[in-house]
């Protein structure tokens, strides 16, 4: 499993329509293909994504390069509580994984230094033969300045 927060989306301040569909920026859509490269080792088989917009284009460069559909789920909203999230989560929004970093700090799950997950970073999951998990932190793969 591998969680990714979406890439740089336009400015809130600029946008004055729906907030769902507020797009990436152009950084954001670099930072989204950029996505292909980082997670190429990774064996990826479902593309799941909030419906918003910014999630949907963060990932759509990855699952064009898989052959996947990128498809939407409640669970991964905004609003979305940490505990309903599924096992199969791929892109959510900054605030979900403030609230999946802070009960997998709690589970023990997450042992990393507190820090905030970047726009277009992910978290690789790793499961263990022993049964154990561990999450590694991916940087995007283009910064914001």
């Amino acid at each position: 499993m591998i969680l990714v927060r979406h890439a740089q989306a336009e400015r809130k301040a600029r946008w004055n329509r729906e907030e769902s569909l507020r797009p990436l920026s152009r950084r954001g859509e670099l930072q989204a293909a950029a996505l292909v490269r980082i997670l190429a080792k990774d064996d990826v088989a479902q593309a799941w994504s909030s419906p918003t917009v910014r999630c949907r284009q963060t990932l759509a460069p990855l699952a064009a390069e898989r052959g996947l559909e990128v498809r939407d789920h409640p669970l991964l909203a905004k609003e979305a509580r940490p505990d309903s999230v599924l096992p199969w989560v791929l892109c959510t929004h900054g605030e979900v994984f403030e609230a999946l970093l802070r009960v997998g700090r709690e589970s023990g799950l997450v042992v990393a230094r507190a820090m905030v997950t970047e726009k277009g970073a992910a978290w690789r999951v790793i499961g263990h033969q022993d049964g154990s998990m561990e999450m590694e932190y991916v940087p995007p793969g283009l910064r914001l300045r």
